[in-house]
């Protein structure tokens, strides 16, 4: 006879279920959250390289809206430098959010497992 009845082994399975689901899209939300601020940066890093090429005199334009506005390139490329840097620590932070996810859907997974085969010694 078990320890534990069906009803109550069935409600704990339904609930661990739903966890590892929960847990399984939030950890593939965060990653797409990554790869996106990722390509964010890069598309930024490679904005500040192609300023750095440029004369200092050189006449720049921020994207405004629908419209352009002249800005100076030193404020252009302090701009880039700031979401570069911006998007370096968002990604620190997800990448701590993905491991906590990762490690919730990876429980959730092995308490299902272990479920599922059962009492070992009876």
């Amino acid at each position: 006879m078990s320890a534990l009845s069906d009803d109550a082994i069935r409600k704990v399975f339904v609930e661990l279920q739903a966890k590892y689901v929960a847990s399984t899209q939030q950890l593939n939300t965060v990653k797409a959250q990554i790869q996106a601020r990722q390509r964010d940066r890069k598309m930024a890093e490679l904005t500040r390289r192609e300023l750095d090429t440029l004369d200092p005199d050189t006449k720049t334009y921020k994207p405004v809206g629908k419209m352009f506005v002249q800005t100076p390139l030193r404020d252009m490329k302090e701009q880039y430098v700031k979401s570069i840097k911006d998007s370096d620590e968002k990604i620190q932070q997800l990448e701590k959010s993905q491991k906590y996810w990762d490690r919730s859907a990876s429980d959730a997974q092995s308490n299902l497992r272990d479920i599922l085969q059962g009492p070992r010694n009876m």
